[in-house]
């Protein structure tokens, strides 16, 4: 037994081909970490981008989700730009280049400005003077709070920001070390809850959102709704107006349009999972593409949102089927005149046909050089008209060829009886087909 043959060789070297492919594949995918950067410990969109994560974990094994902690929405797209992340959170009010590309609307966050229940601070415009604590820097808080200050005629240097994040800034107001606290956070934030049940503090009203979102069309006009934080009594006592931004899950632009594909699957799903693990889940949506999004939505979520868009065909029926009901009866009836002129033609050449083989038939039974002087006459007439017919499309090339085989024969047989039939053995003058 040969161990080593052409055939097992050959057999060997196709299966070691095959396993390296298939290492290959698995280490490929298996190694692919996704990085995702998510705002401060602790923030709405920390906590929801791991829960995003942990089921895209258990959806996927092959994929590895690196949840990691910034400042906020500003760093997030400054590490998108970079490609040093591949998703991210950001605030609608937050700049970007075109290097960003939207994947799923998150939930919305509400302008919240928080103080002492004996504080004075009525408006935003009273903040002159004031400490405030404020969101880190690189955090969409902190680009918010300076654009609702110069709205309200507050300038920087007539008060005191301190940027920080959020558990430093409820021990400041529990110290009372701070006049105010502000924060773009969802409505009913946790540590917002857990600042309530140690101060029970006053939130004041942001009533002009309207106007804010003539300068940024990204803010909307919005609600905290009564008891939002607290039921009785509740707080806040009445509906407070505000201002809303959306926040959104974006992805890099280069990023693979297949995964940012399963990844927009699976928040819509996988929703179930998803909201018994954090409740804000349920308030995912796609990006509304006709309202206030500035940003293009990435073409692997666009693929998941079009799944069951009409194509061109279903889109343009009505007008499509009146068209097509006419096509489809020009080309019946070029389809029918065609065949009936290609009938014609074959008609025709039937009838050339027939009078050859008569001039054949007469021919071979003629005695009379007399009687064969006419048919040769008849021969050129026919010729004649047949390289008419040629021309004017009555007759097709390739009958033409047929005719003239048969032709030649024809007038051979006619010359051979006229040599028969000669005194002298002499035919005449032949014409060519």
């Amino acid at each position: 037994m040969k161990l080593f043959s052409a055939k097992n060789v050959l057999l060997g070297g196709l299966w070691i081909a095959a396993l390296t492919v298939a290492l290959l594949f698995f280490l490929r995918v298996g190694d692919r970490e996704i990085a995702i950067a998510a705002g401060p410990r602790g923030g709405d969109s920390f906590a929801l981008a791991n829960t995003i994560a942990a089921v895209l974990e258990a959806s996927d094994p092959r994929l590895r989700f690196d949840v990691f902690e910034t400042h906020g929405s500003a760093e997030n797209v400054r590490l998108l730009e970079e490609g040093r992340a591949d998703f991210a959170t950001m605030q609608s009010d937050v700049r970007s280049d075109g290097s960003v590309h939207a994947v799923a609307s998150l939930f919305f966050d509400a302008y919240q400005l928080v103080v002492p229940s004996g504080s004075g601070i009525r408006s935003p415009a009273d903040l002159n003077g004031r400490t405030v604590a404020i969101g880190p820097r690189g955090s969409g808080h902190y680009e918010s709070f300076w654009f609702l200050a110069e709205h309200y005629g507050v300038p920087r240097d007539e008060l005191v920001a301190l940027p920080m994040d959020s558990d430093a800034a409820n021990f400041a107001m529990r110290r009372g070390q701070v006049d105010a606290i502000f924060r773009v956070h969802a409505v009913g934030n946790p540590s917002l809850r857990a600042l309530v049940d140690a101060v029970s503090p006053r939130l004041v009203p942001i009533p002009q959102a309207d106007a804010l979102s003539i300068r940024h069309p990204a803010v909307v006009t919005g609600v905290v709704a009564k008891g939002a934080y607290r039921g009785h009594p509740p707080l806040p006592e009445a509906d407070l107006p505000t201002a809303l931004v959306e926040r959104f899950l974006v992805a890099r632009a280069g990023l693979d349009e297949s995964i940012v594909q399963d990844v927009t699957k699976t928040l819509f799903e996988k929703r179930s999972q998803l909201i018994a693990e954090n409740a804000l889940a349920g308030f995912i949506a796609a990006p509304d593409i006709e309202g206030r999004l500035a940003l293009p939505i990435h073409e692997g979520a666009r693929r998941y949102y079009d799944r069951e868009k009409p194509g061109f065909w279903q889109e343009n029926a009505r007008i499509l089927a009146p068209t097509l009901y006419v096509l489809v009866i020009l080309s019946s009836f070029f389809f029918a005149l065609r065949g009936r002129l290609q009938n014609a033609r074959r008609v025709r050449v039937s009838h050339y046909n027939l009078e050859l083989m008569d001039i054949a038939e007469t021919a071979s039974g003629a005695t009379k050089r007399i009687d064969l002087e006419p048919l040769h006459d008849r021969l050129v007439v026919m010729l004649r008209q047949v390289v008419v017919d040629l021309g004017e499309d009555r007759v097709s090339q390739e009958e033409f060829e047929h005719f003239s085989f048969t032709w030649s024969a024809v007038d051979t047989l006619v010359r051979d009886r006229l040599a028969a039939l000669s005194p002298e053995g002499e035919a005449p003058e032949r014409a060519g087909a």
